[in-house]
């Protein structure tokens, strides 16, 4: 049997899969207030489609929930202050849960567990009224060596302290987005994200473009 590859028919599979993937969530969302303003005031107003690198990892973790979750998968949004929020699941000890599908390497964790994780837990936990949660993350390349995938679950906890003022920077968060979206105005370019985020954003060349106007 011969195989000729169809790069072409990948793209328009990919593009199928993201238009499947959009949800409109309720605004402001907690997860959109974690993550760049720029890109989530885009994603409000003028969204452009998700770059494949997007679609394949939420796939990958939708799947991934389906498989490893039904049988433990509660349903808990809800809104505190304004903000609305999804939690992925509650585990066997009633803790609230979220589950993340990552290339990182899972020989960093959970020394290194990124910090944008551990305030979208932070940020249920304090809606649902939790002093301890479960973050698992299927780590697709594992540790890169051989076995990979490697899925890992951790349990946390974090003081009232911690809670308050994660929730107080959520807060401030929602109060730049909402008032940008009131005024028409996108939030100043490369200001409310992390570094991270500008890799293979598609809307990094909008912000590049911005940048450039207001030097002339």
């Amino acid at each position: 049997m011969k195989w000729q590859e169809d790069s072409s028919l990948a793209t328009r599979m990919l593009a199928d899969l993201g238009e499947e993937i959009w949800i409109d969530k309720k605004l402001p969302h907690l997860t959109e207030l974690i993550y760049c303003l720029a890109r989530s005031w885009y994603q409000r107003v003028k969204p452009l489609p998700y770059t494949p690198r997007e679609v394949a990892l939420f796939v990958a973790g939708v799947g991934m929930e389906k498989v490893l979750l039904r049988p433990h998968r509660q349903h808990i949004e809800g809104v505190c202050d304004g903000i609305h929020y999804d939690a992925d699941f509650l585990d066997y000890d009633d803790n609230v849960g979220e589950l993340k599908t990552t290339r990182k390497s899972m020989k960093y964790l959970p020394e290194e567990m990124p910090l944008v994780w551990e305030i979208q837990v932070k940020g249920y936990m304090y809606d649902l009224g939790k002093d301890a949660a479960t973050l698992a993350a299927l780590c697709l390349m594992g540790d890169y060596a051989p076995p990979f995938p490697t899925l890992g679950a951790w349990h946390g906890t974090a003081s009232e302290q911690e809670l308050s003022n994660t929730w107080q920077w959520l807060c401030w968060r929602r109060d730049v987005l909402l008032g940008h979206l009131e005024r028409g105005e996108m939030p100043r370019q490369f200001t409310y994200n992390w570094s991270f985020e500008c890799d293979n954003c598609a809307y990094k060349v909008l912000c590049d473009a911005r940048k450039i106007v207001e030097r002339m």
